[in-house]
């Protein structure tokens, strides 16, 4: 446990409550950053006095200062820091996130968390907090400490490529860590033509791009579309030179078949269920099959593909099966590609089933078959 814990002091009692409430106010957020910022010099002074000993990486839940330097030698500023039974804690460029199940724990992390911030030496402007046992009431995300005029947003980098990260767009952020295995697998492929549903902010889009790729990115939503474009400006792409295609995913295939576009890569990273347009909803498990069967016809011959998904009965073998199924009754045959290790600064098991295919072109159909 940190400093203040093994002293049987906390968080000013005002603070924590407001923490748990959301301190949606401004006199309330004032006061809580002022709490934070009064402890965070209490604790610092006593350290000159009581340093804390150095925790090791070999101790479970905190990735180690030596980690977090090889991470930052590879251009990464965004990583799992800290994970838990009751949740985990990312660094997100100068931000901290928590993502935490129970409020009853929340208060022992935040004391441990103060006193391990000068041994991992990250300079941390602001930490934000999830409430996990909050979801179906808020999906905001609450300010602990830092200053509440900063600017809610911000930008990280992985593996050298820029990412807007954003505070103040509900629960999500914009970027999913536990994908970065699979990013860095796509850009050192180095496809021509990458086809990305289900693309968010388009950071698989931005990963091909920069490796060179024409990219098309899928999605309902254009807002979120809008926020990949800035994704590619940021690392100095001119979207224009690629597509974002503000539509249902399903709905794609026979607008991209008119124009005979052909890709050597696709992304299918759908959500467990979501509402599409005119009243069409989607379901993994009941339609990925048809979804794959959709995409098939688009592919090259030797075109990759990775499925993806958070549903959590599924793992990557179930992916497999439901794939070959499909490519089965489209007459394709698709050969598993060897796993991809977990990051290490996530524990193993966590994030999504993935599974990376490859498009047998032995056997094969065409567009107007």
């Amino acid at each position: 446990m940190g400093l203040d814990a093994r002293r049987g002091e906390d968080f000013p009692p005002e603070l924590y409550d407001d923490i748990l409430r959301g301190g949606r106010t401004k006199a309330q957020r004032s006061r809580r950053v002022h709490f934070a910022n009064r402890r965070r010099t209490l604790v610092r002074r006593r350290l000159v006095s009581a340093p804390l000993s150095r925790p090791s990486e070999a101790e479970p839940g905190w990735v180690g200062p030596e980690q977090i330097a090889a991470l930052v030698a590879t251009g990464t500023t965004m990583h799992r820091l800290f994970s838990g039974r009751d949740g985990w804690i990312e660094r997100l460029g100068r931000d901290l996130l928590i993502s935490w199940n129970s409020p009853e724990t929340l208060r022992s992390l935040l004391s441990e968390l103060e006193g391990r911030r000068s041994q991992l030496a990250l300079s941390i402007d602001r930490i934000f907090l999830r409430k996990r046992w909050e979801r179906r009431e808020s999906s905001e995300l609450a300010l602990v400490s830092g200053s509440p005029v900063l600017p809610m947003a911000t930008t990280a980098k992985e593996n050298g490529l820029s990412f807007r990260l954003r505070f103040d767009a509900g629960e999500s952020i914009g970027f999913f860590l536990d994908q970065r295995e699979n990013r860095a697998f796509l850009r050192k492929s180095k496809p021509t033509r990458l086809l990305n549903l289900f693309a968010y902010t388009c950071s698989f889009g931005v990963a091909a791009a920069a490796a060179g790729a024409r990219t098309w990115n899928v999605d309902l939503s254009p807002r979120i579309l809008e926020w990949g474009k800035e994704n590619y400006r940021l690392n100095s792409i001119d979207p224009a030179g690629h597509w974002f295609l503000a539509r249902d995913a399903r709905a794609v295939f026979l607008y991209l078949s008119r124009r005979k576009a052909r890709f050597d890569a696709c992304v299918i990273d759908p959500p467990t269920y979501a509402h599409g347009r005119r009243g069409l909803d989607f379901s993994l498990p009941r339609d990925l099959g048809s979804l794959m069967e959709g995409l098939l016809p688009l592919c090259e011959p030797d075109a990759l593909l990775l499925l993806s998904t958070n549903y959590q009965p599924w793992r990557p073998a179930d992916l497999f099966r439901e794939a070959t199924r499909a490519c089965h009754r489209a007459g394709v045959k698709v050969e598993p590609l060897a796993p991809l290790p977990c990051p290490k600064d996530l524990p193993e098991g966590t994030g999504p089933a993935t599974r990376w295919l490859r498009i047998d072109p032995s056997l094969h159909i065409s567009q107007s078959s």
